[in-house]
Formats: C-alpha cells, sequence, structure tokens
C-alpha cells in the first residue's frame, strides 16, 4: 500500500501552479509504474518533466530535498519494490470487485498515466524486441512481444472504457469482466514487463 502522507503531498504538488502537466495523482501513478517496468535504464528526468511539466520551480521541488522530493522517492521505491516482489495490484488498491461493470474513474487515470509513460519507454522496448527476434528459435521473445502488446490494449481499453465499449461487438460481455481484465494487466504489469 503506498503512504498515504506521500500520495496526499503529490497530489497537492500536481494540482499547484508549480506543476504545468496536468496529470492527476493516479496519471501519475501509471506513468511511474510505466517508467519504472522498462527493462533498461532511462533517464529520470525524462520521467520528472512528463509529470511536473515545464516549469522551473516545480523541477527544482521534485528534485531538491523537501517535502515534494520525498513523497515522490517514497512513491517511487514503493512502486519499484511492489512491482519487484511481484506485491503490485491495481485490483487490490484500486478495490476492484466482481460486480463492477466499468473501471473506477482512478483506475482509468492510472492507465492513462501508464501510456503516457509508456511513450518515454517504447524505443527501449522496441530495441529489445529486435534483439529478442534476432535469436534463433527463442519462441519466449515473440510471446513477451504478444503479451507486452496485449497489456497495452488491455490498459488502452480502460483509459478510453467508453470508446471500448462503442467498439467491441459485445459491450455487456465486456462490462462484466472488469474484474477479469484487471486482474490480467496485474501479474502482466510486474511479470513480464520487469523480465
Amino acid at each position: 500500500m503506498l503512504n498515504k502522507k506521500s500520495l496526499l503531498t503529490m497530489e497537492s504538488f500536481l494540482t499547484s501552479s508549480l506543476c504545468t502537466s496536468q496529470l492527476t495523482l493516479n496519471q501519475m501513478l501509471g506513468a511511474m509504474t510505466s517508467f519504472i517496468s522498462c527493462p533498461e535504464y532511462i533517464e529520470e528526468a525524462n520521467l520528472e518533466e512528463l509529470i511536473v511539466g515545464n516549469t522551473d520551480e516545480g523541477f527544482i521541488k521534485v528534485i531538491e530535498p523537501g517535502p515534494v522530493h520525498h513523497a515522490w522517492i517514497d512513491i517511487f521505491n514503493q512502486i519499484d519494490s511492489a512491482l519487484e516482489h511481484e506485491h503490485f495490484s491495481l485490483t487490490r488498491h484500486y478495490q476492484i470487485t466482481d460486480c463492477m461493470n466499468q473501471p473506477p474513474e482512478h483506475l482509468s487515470q492510472w492507465c492513462e498515466g501508464y501510456l503516457k509513460g509508456s511513450q518515454l519507454t517504447q524505443s527501449i522496448w522496441q530495441e529489445d524486441f529486435n534483439l529478442l527476434d534476432t535469436i534463433p528459435d527463442f519462441k519466449k521473445g515473440h510471446n513477451l512481444i504478444l503479451e507486452c502488446d496485449a497489456c497495452l490494449n488491455l490498459i488502452s481499453m480502460f483509459a478510453d472504457w467508453d470508446r471500448a465499449l462503442k467498439v467491441n461487438n459485445d459491450p455487456e460481455l465486456l462490462k462484466s469482466q472488469v474484474l477479469n481484465i484487471c486482474s490480467s494487466i496485474d501479474p502482466v504489469s510486474y511479470t513480464h514487463l520487469r523480465a
């Protein structure tokens, strides 16, 4: 579970004039998760700019010691640890139940943030996928590509639920699968994306 004090500190910061990205707290959590899931190191300043926006004052709050910096580090480390130890669960965090027929708004926001974060890491993933394709008879590489694509498709579905219902052949069936879809995202987020 994420530290409530850190979450409140970051939520206050995100809604302040120091932050121009207009991301919500849950979008920030999704972007951080996507960033942390990257298979290779990527400059953290890219994530900071995505979340903070383009104000020097906001950037300074994130990188220099103080309440915002400490909250940032705390949340980042908690997400990283949850992913590493396979305790990461959107189902638990957003309290998804089998009676839900749409994702909660906070979960949709997390998915929006995850997709924004994935834009920072897409080229690294593609390089790794290209490398895996060069290994003869290595089926796991192809499966990983398919699983990552499927995960991103599920996340995209939750990010824009109304659109997903419009394009689906059986929207009523889709509505009945919210818990299953969320449960499908959970293990992929920490098992395959950290591969």
